[in-house]
């Protein structure tokens, strides 16, 4: 009982170490694909919890996103890829977006991104994801340029 109790643990935090290392990983190559033109700053704020992920400007304006990533789309289109957005991120995210501050959240799984304002948002089917998705250039495109030209 104990040993199960211990591998569970242990393999729950070893889930949770890879997971912030694959979404790390995620945000890292859409900074190295973003032009030199955007500021980006990735935050990692121990002592204020619900920080976003990043805060990015440009000539055109600003905005902060909290990134989560999936490796996989489950097959299935009834499927729920999840956001799992804290609640003090959720609140962060509302407080940004209610001082005229843009603010998202955006999931990624596998090469497919998704960008939203909902914050509420718990989960997008398969076929909800899909239908909605940007393809990892077009994202870091509409990213650059809702920064630079504010389209």
């Amino acid at each position: 009982m104990v040993r199960h109790i211990l591998s569970h643990h242990v393999c729950t935090s070893l889930y949770a170490i890879l997971g912030s290392v694959i979404e790390k990983t995620f945000i890292a190559k859409i900074h190295k694909a973003l032009s030199k033109e955007i500021y980006r700053w990735k935050i990692n704020d121990a002592y204020h919890g619900g920080v976003p992920d990043v805060y990015y400007s440009g000539l055109a304006g600003c905005m902060f996103v909290e990134y989560k990533y999936h490796r996989k789309i489950p097959v299935k289109a009834t499927s729920k890829i999840s956001i799992n957005t804290s609640t003090q991120q959720k609140e962060w995210l509302k407080r940004a977006i209610s001082h005229s501050v843009p603010a998202y959240v955006v999931v990624g799984a596998a090469d497919k991104i998704v960008m939203t304002q909902d914050i509420d948002k718990t989960f997008f089917t398969v076929k909800e994801f899909l239908e909605q998705a940007l393809s990892f250039n077009e994202y870091v495109d509409k990213l650059t340029s809702v920064l630079t030209t504010g389209g």
